[in-house]
């Protein structure tokens, strides 16, 4: 698709975007940002209990992480890799997948914390191209992928990520000419406490998300709010929260400080997103911990706690967020940038 190559690049936007400063609001809480380690454009993240977290992005860096201490690391033989996929199981064990067009999308594993890494699959389709990467256990997972043949591609596993099947054609609807993921944040697929499966989309001429109830045996599509009419705009992240309701966030990568629906949210038993107010600006991923709602892009990083209104916390771009508690978040984003929030 001719619309492909702009919205996958994803090109470093944050690079000419001027990294306003932290700040806290009353009852908000603060973001430290320590000093980079890694050139990188900062993706793929995954904590892994406490104040330990993983993450990933281009030229083939993944970063080990405790707190403010940062462990740059790259494999050998992906360098040229951009990892914007990563799924930790514990500190040792980590799932890294990259995104690219054709075989530059791989899955490649550590059991030894980053000392050795093992290749495990490879994209041989030369119109695919891998976006996410989830998993439900420590045995069952998800690879979303751009549209192939028509259809989006969804790949499953049920061993921990050593093989992997498409799901059948008949449970994928067909795309729309131009519709795609973003492989943003490694945030557009999300899985329910219930076998809900969910993954959104954007660049079509509308902003969708596809939701399966049956652990991705069907997928149906509702459209949100959120404008996808244009390749760098769409819904980018999903999130199931504690109550079953289902949030997504968006906007235009190439337009961040664009006004406009960003954020919207699916209640449990209706059938049409809402939009959700919220400080304007683009947003690439979207985390849920408790009643602590968080999300974060080029503009900023915003949050509600407790059902109040969202409230801008930071303007230092990042690309993607994961709340490790109600009171504790860590950030990834350009420059091999990193974000711990806390409250």
């Amino acid at each position: 698709m001719t619309s492909q190559p702009s919205r996958r690049d994803l090109i470093a936007v944050a690079a000419t975007l001027a990294a306003g400063p932290a700040f806290a609001a009353d009852g908000l809480g603060g973001l430290r940002i320590p000093a980079s380690a890694a050139d990188s454009e900062l993706r793929g993240l995954s904590p892994t209990g406490g104040k330990t977290y993983w993450a990933s992005g281009s030229k083939g860096w993944l970063v080990r992480g405790h707190d403010e201490r940062q462990e740059p690391m790259r494999i050998i033989g992906a360098e040229a890799l951009d990892f914007r996929g990563l799924h930790a199981f514990d500190d040792d064990h980590v799932l890294a997948m990259s995104a690219g067009p054709g075989e530059a999308s791989q899955l490649w594993r550590t059991k030894d914390g980053g000392k050795t890494w093992k290749r495990l699959a490879a994209n041989h389709d030369p119109a695919g191209f891998w976006d996410s990467i989830a998993f439900v256990d420590g045995k069952r997972g998800y690879i979303l992928g751009d549209p192939t043949q028509g259809r989006f591609t969804v790949l499953y596993t049920d061993d921990g990520g050593e093989t992997w099947a498409r799901l059948p054609d008949r449970g994928v609807p067909l795309a729309v000419a131009g519709e795609g993921a973003f492989a943003a944040s490694n945030g557009c697929v999300a899985l329910g406490r219930r076998a809900e499966v969910a993954f959104c989309t954007g660049g079509g001429g509308r902003a969708r998300v596809y939701v399966s109830r049956g652990g991705g045996g069907i997928f149906v599509p509702t459209d949100t709010p959120i404008a996808g009419d244009a390749p760098s705009r769409g819904a980018f992240a999903v999130a199931y929260g504690k109550h079953g309701e289902l949030w997504v966030c968006g906007g235009d990568y190439k337009n961040p400080k664009a006004e406009g629906v960003t954020l919207a949210r699916l209640d449990p038993g209706r059938v049409t997103f809402e939009p959700v107010a919220a400080p304007p600006g683009y947003l690439s991923s979207i985390s849920v911990s408790g009643s602590t709602v968080m999300a974060t892009g080029l503009a900023g990083t915003i949050v509600s706690r407790d059902g109040g209104p969202f409230q801008r916390v930071s303007a230092a771009p990042f690309n993607t967020v994961r709340l490790t508690g109600p009171r504790k978040a860590v950030l990834a984003g350009p420059r091999g940038s990193i974000g711990l929030w806390s409250v």
